[in-house]
């Protein structure tokens, strides 16, 4: 896909997603996407819940025209699972905003939808574990195991990045900082979507830091498994035709190490607490970073803290 159709690509998403931003609240009122103040919700007014439909009205639909019409043929296939994928967790997402559907039940289907995905294409099961920092690599058993493996790790992001999502700005900007890092290793390839992706994004980073929109459990959801499955395809073409730069095991695990640390701590003083691992409370490192420095201050520490790790370890590493 040569460069200006990329352009084109991305143009037609900022301007999409810009008229979308204007009519936000009305077509979230119909959908019943509104998300109400609360005492564990301290917003000061009704705001629109949007992610979810971002993704399946505008980004998605163009990712999948961009990828067929323009991108290479064999492809093909991966590009339409991968877009029914994302488009299946964004409905979870959207179905939990609208709903209030249950851990339980949301952690079941998340796990059908990246289990199938990864028993049907090897693109996004992640087969060989190959490191570059020590530098070894070994398989795992069988495709079964591979499609396990994999599919733990997905639901692991999703519902890291979803615990983190709690204020302004935070999760949408993880994202686009995600997705930068991920186009130093991404081969041709795969560089549309995660450009088309971080066009839709600078919007809804610009309207959720004016306090007009919130991602919600669709955005959460649907943007955390884009990412995600990215992460893997970029991953698993670099295991066949090496690329300039080869994305490996360590770099994914120190790029999400933050948000899935903390959602591990949550999970254990959750448990030690007899609580729910899913519980809602303030005990969230955005919360605590609230407190301490208040918001933005609290954003740009997590900033920070987030993106120091892969950035020395790309600078000491993979230079």
């Amino acid at each position: 896909m040569n460069s200006m159709v990329i352009l084109v690509a991305c143009g037609m998403c900022t301007l999409m997603m810009s008229m979308f931003g204007l009519r936000v609240r009305e077509v979230c009122t119909v959908f019943g996407l509104i998300d109400m103040p609360t005492e564990r919700k301290r917003h000061a007014t009704p705001t629109p819940l949007v992610g979810g439909l971002a993704l399946l009205l505008i980004i998605l639909p163009i990712c999948l025209i961009a990828m067929l019409e323009f991108g290479q043929p064999l492809m093909h296939t991966s590009t339409i699972e991968y877009c029914l994928a994302v488009a299946a967790m964004a409905a979870i997402g959207i179905a939990d905003d609208r709903h209030n559907l249950s851990a339980s039940r949301r952690l079941v289907m998340s796990l059908g939808v990246f289990m199938v995905l990864a028993l049907v294409d090897p693109l996004f099961s992640v087969r060989i574990l190959h490191f570059g920092v020590p530098n070894f690599t070994f398989g795992l058993l069988s495709t079964w195991v591979a499609a396990v493996f994999t599919t733990l790790c997905c639901v692991g992001l999703v519902n890291a990045v979803n615990m983190a999502d709690g204020k302004n700005g935070l999760v949408i900007g993880l994202l686009i900082g995600w997705l930068a890092i991920l186009t130093r290793f991404a081969p041709p390839s795969l560089f549309p979507l995660l450009v088309i992706f971080e066009a839709g994004l600078v919007i809804l980073y610009i309207l959720n830091m004016r306090g007009q929109v919130f991602l919600g459990d669709g955005g959460s959801y649907g943007f955390s498994a884009a990412l995600g499955l990215l992460s893997i395809a970029i991953y698993n073409k670099g295991m066949v035709t090496p690329q300039p730069h080869t994305l490996t095991a360590d770099v994914i695990a120190i790029l999400f190490i933050v948000p899935v640390f903390d959602s591990f701590r949550l999970t254990f003083v959750r448990t030690m607490r007899g609580q729910s691992p899913m519980a809602a409370d303030r005990d969230h490192l955005h919360h605590h970073l609230l407190n301490a420095f208040g918001w933005p201050g609290g954003l740009l520490v997590y900033y920070a803290v987030a993106f120091a790790p892969i950035t020395i370890w790309l600078l000491a590493f993979y230079r």
